[in-house]
């Protein structure tokens, strides 16, 4: 075999050799790409998939932001209109406080009349209340003087019933005296005659209470009526007045209702304090 021969046979075997090296990185390399083509592939899917989720999500997110918005437009609306009617009724109510304002004055200037009105009406009370004590004192005043004059009455009464009885029985002896004389001018013989008039150291009206001072003290008290510690056995009478006095102090009086041997019992009348028990009483003060 020559020499060319050998140079060809070497030179294609190592073409060969290289061919089957570039055939073999081919192949490899071949391998590798579909390897990475497929993941790119998936990915795009992916990534398609992913938009299209997104997608949605944003149709989905940008229905409810149309939604918010139109609620919140609502809201506003609503607040707005809310808005207006509460200025409407703060105006009103201005209006009105000012109103309420105006009558506030005017009644502030009526209550000032009504307080005047008030302190001078109290003033009068108070006078009228002076003049009242005024006039119960003077009708206690009066009423003692009133039960003096009755008690001097009572003794005017006797007196003159005593002086009539002395009238009657110098009548009847006067009488006597002068059918004595008759008889004795006539010679007819005297007989003396009682006069029928008896001499009486005092007369009394019957009915009427003693003049003298009966005294005696408070032994119970039930409302209005009280028992005394005299009575008929001391010269009390249905009908008299007792002066219920502390000390020196008048407190009211008592017209006996009712009298029994050792106690009588009354009602009050013209009180001016509640009496106790052990308070004095008297016909006369």
């Amino acid at each position: 075999m020559s020499t060319l021969t050998k140079i060809l046979v070497v030179l294609l075997s190592l073409f060969s050799i290289f061919l089957c090296g570039m055939m073999v990185s081919y192949v490899g390399s071949a391998n590798n790409y579909k390897k990475l083509y497929s993941e790119e592939q998936l990915a795009r899917d992916a990534a398609q998939s992913d938009a299209i989720k997104k997608a949605d999500l944003y149709k989905e997110q940008v229905a409810k932001t149309k939604e918010l918005e139109d609620r919140l437009r609502l809201e506003i609306n609503a607040l707005q209109e809310r808005n207006n009617q509460m200025a409407a009724n703060l105006q009103k109510t201005e209006r009105l406080s000012q109103e309420y304002q105006a009558r506030a004055d005017s009644w502030k200037g009526v209550m000032t009349g009504f307080e005047q009105s008030v302190a001078t009406m109290l003033d009068s009370l108070k006078l009228t209340q002076d003049q009242l004590e005024k006039a119960r004192a003077q009708n206690i005043q009066d009423q003692k003087e009133l039960n003096q004059l009755t008690a001097d009455l009572y003794d005017k009464i006797v007196q003159l019933q005593r002086l009539e009885s002395e009238r009657r029985r110098l009548l009847e002896q006067k009488t006597e005296l002068e059918k004595q004389v008759t008889q004795f001018a006539t010679g007819t013989t005297l007989i003396a005659a009682a006069p029928v008039t008896q001499i009486t150291d005092k007369a009394r009206p019957a009915g009427t209470p003693i003049s003298s001072d009966i005294q005696g003290l408070i032994m119970e008290i039930d409302q209005s009526l009280v028992t005394l510690s005299v009575g008929s056995a001391d010269g009390v009478q249905k009908g008299m007045t007792f002066h219920v006095v502390r000390g020196s102090e008048f407190l009211c009086n008592v017209v006996v209702t009712d009298v029994d041997i050792n106690k009588s019992a009354g009602i009050l009348e013209m009180v001016q304090q509640q009496p106790k028990i052990g308070d004095t009483v008297a016909t006369k003060l």
